[in-house]
């Protein structure tokens, strides 16, 4: 699969995914740490504008023909070999600024129907509420994922599985 696929699942899944190292270092007693130890875990540690993307993520309701139209925006990017660059970093507003900015990739998503903001949202939410369900373990003063899009994922299991291989992750797999 192309490097957009690769960017987008990491761009769109890396707050969710992080949450687990966040939650072991949160429980890691410093004291008990060998020495260097502390200052690795610190920076796993989640900010409050982290936290507020992670809440906006998980209240996103991803329209009813989301995965859908996502996984065939995702293909129409691989065929055009639009690459953006790494994301990693930033945050949703940023991340939105940097696609924005992306020759063609605005052009590509307005034909199916989305624009840079509700793309980046929706496979934000997409990846959030992956994480959630397939039991990732999150902080407990995380919000929950958005019920009505559990409620999606549940209704059309074959469109979540055809997303996330659209994304270059089999099914199952969370990085």
């Amino acid at each position: 699969m192309g490097a957009i696929v690769k960017h987008i699942a990491l761009a769109t899944c890396i707050m969710a995914l992080s949450a687990t190292p966040v939650a072991l270092a949160q429980e890691t007693d410093p004291s008990t740490m060998p020495p260097g130890a502390e200052q690795q875990a610190l920076p796993q540690q989640l900010t409050p504008a982290m936290r507020a993307d992670i809440a906006r993520g998980m209240a996103y309701p991803l329209p009813q023909d989301f995965l859908t139209r996502a996984r065939d925006t995702l293909m129409a990017l691989q065929g055009a070999g639009i690459q953006p660059p790494s994301s990693a970093g930033m945050d949703l507003h940023q991340t939105i600024e940097t696609m924005r900015g992306i020759p063609g990739l605005p052009n590509i998503l307005a034909a199916h129907g989305f624009s840079v903001d509700s793309f980046v949202m929706g496979m934000t939410a997409f990846g959030m509420t992956l994480a959630a369900t397939n039991g990732q373990q999150l902080p407990p003063d995380l919000p929950h994922p958005n019920p009505a899009n559990i409620a999606l994922f549940h209704a059309h299991p074959q469109d979540v599985t055809a997303l996330m291989q659209a994304m270059g992750q089999p099914p199952g797999a969370t990085q």
